[in-house]
């Protein structure tokens, strides 16, 4: 019987990483591909301040959420209380309704705001508007995080699709019909944002009561989470800052010309997040399991396996597909960052795979740590390379600060919970697919397809172990069923 709920464990997560993997591909596709509509009717100056407006908003979210988004799946389980997860859903939800309010209150501080960033109060409108969607997403963030504890990821699933058909329709009547120009991405994101509360509330049902609701299991996740919360602006720096480094020293149009490189980075969240979403249930309740170090090793390999190539096929072929997809050659330039950019992303997803064994211990300053010496690193060469290398040296700074940050995480990692993770061959093979595309770069496009075809054979074969058991997995675990 145990054995059958550690093995049901690992299906839940494969199931559920399946179902959010699939949905955002049909998603991501579809705002994909209209990006020549947003190219058409959108200027980079246009889309320059609606990402800038867009990116303030990300780093406002961890400063209203405290962190207790980790907190509530790090508490959610625990043994010998059956009742803690209703505990953890009504204290946490009472607190964001009332941190969502406060995010709406923002929106008093729209005009000066827009003065800062755009040296003119033109754009305050859509500063309030993003402050309201910043407010409902505090508020469904609880129904969310219970879907997902629950490991219900098909209503989870649902919940997103129904979000971001919505936002991708309205980005189309916004965009190209009302030519809404920089208020069509923010206002659409506002309502989908609304109809996205309003499915996982009916698919949850339910609402904080106040004898669930407990102030000392409240203390003790604040005490967790608040480390978290400088930890996710720096986060926000890392990721961020050298877009408003580049607004201030080249311009709105540079960074809504980097911004659309960025828009093929999100091709990777596609697994990024639905790996994450599912992998962190997962990896709580079976850290204690005989086996489970061996389980995190293939979901770290073959997860590795995928982003790693992902990165190349893009990075190889990124300039044919972004001037195909663009009817506008400004935007062309945006081949340039894409290489780092993605080979960044893939580094940031690899990290937080490996660095568990922090969750584990609940020892979140290790976090903190470690991002620190990346930002110091990224912010640091942001302010000396950008001002005259514009994009490239953007996106190069964004890697080398991930790559900083997954050497000290996977470190104090392995001081808490030891695990053989296989760094060193997916490090290995990093390496190779990075300096291809490197030196490849301009090539011709028949030099790229042949190597692209010797290269993605390498890494089966060097992968053939977890190519193994993957195949044998899904036979004797998925197929049998």
């Amino acid at each position: 019987m145990e054995q059958t709920a550690k093995k049901n464990n690992l299906v839940e997560f494969l199931k559920g990483s399946s179902i959010l993997v699939i949905s955002n591909i049909c998603l991501k596709a579809m705002n994909f591909f209209l990006l020549p509509l947003y190219t058409k009717y959108l200027p980079a100056e246009s889309l320059g301040i609606s990402d800038s407006v867009t990116n303030l908003t990300g780093l406002i979210l961890p400063l209203f959420t405290l962190g207790l988004e980790s907190a509530f799946s790090a508490f959610y389980f625990e043994k010998g209380e059956p009742e803690r997860g209703k505990k953890v859903f009504s204290t946490l939800s009472t607190m964001f309704l009332i941190l969502g309010l406060l995010a709406a209150a923002l929106s008093l501080f729209a005009k000066p705001i827009s003065g800062l960033l755009f040296h003119s109060t033109q754009y305050q409108g859509i500063v309030v508007m993003a402050f309201c969607s910043l407010a409902i997403n505090l508020w469904y963030l609880p129904f969310s995080l219970e879907l997902r504890m629950k490991n219900r990821m098909l209503a989870f699933g649902i919940a997103n699709i129904a979000a971001s058909l919505t936002m991708i329709l309205l980005n189309i009547l916004f965009v190209s019909v009302l030519e809404l120009r920089e208020q069509a991405l923010i206002l659409s994101s506002l309502l989908a944002n609304g109809v996205q509360l309003l499915i996982l509330f009916l698919f949850v049902r339910k609402v904080p009561k106040r004898e669930d609701m407990d102030r000392k299991l409240l203390k003790d996740m604040l005490r967790f989470s608040l480390p978290l919360v400088p930890m996710s602006v720096l986060n926000w720096v890392l990721a961020i800052s050298d877009r408003y480094v580049l607004l201030h020293f080249h311009g709105e149009s540079l960074v809504g010309v980097y911004g659309i490189a960025m828009r093929f980075v999100t091709v990777l969240n596609v697994l990024i997040s639905a790996v994450a979403m599912a992998y962190t249930t997962f990896a709580f309740q079976t850290k204690d399991e005989e086996g489970a170090k061996q389980k995190y090793y293939y979901v770290f390999q073959t997860e590795s396996l995928l982003l790693l190539g992902m990165c190349f096929t893009i990075s190889l072929f990124g300039k044919e597909v972004i001037m195909l997809m663009s009817s506008d050659p400004e935007y062309y330039a945006a081949a340039e960052p894409l290489r780092d950019l993605l080979f960044a992303q893939a580094v940031y997803a690899m990290s937080n795979v490996v660095g568990y064994g922090i969750n584990f211990a609940k020892k979140s300053g290790y976090y903190l740590l470690s991002v620190s010496l990346g930002v110091a690193l990224n912010l640091g060469l942001n302010l000396l390379l950008i001002p005259e290398y514009g994009m490239k040296a953007a996106a190069l700074t964004t890697l080398l600060g991930y790559l900083l940050v997954f050497v000290m995480v996977y470190y104090f990692s392995e001081k808490l919970y030891p695990c053989r993770y296989g760094v060193l061959r997916v490090g290995g093979l990093a390496v190779v697919l990075y300096g291809i595309c490197f030196f490849l770069e301009g090539t011709e496009l028949w030099i790229r397809i042949t190597v692209w075809v010797a290269a993605a054979a390498g890494a089966l074969f060097l992968f053939r172990d977890i190519m193994k058991q993957l195949g044998s997995f899904f036979r004797h675990r998925i197929l049998k069923r």
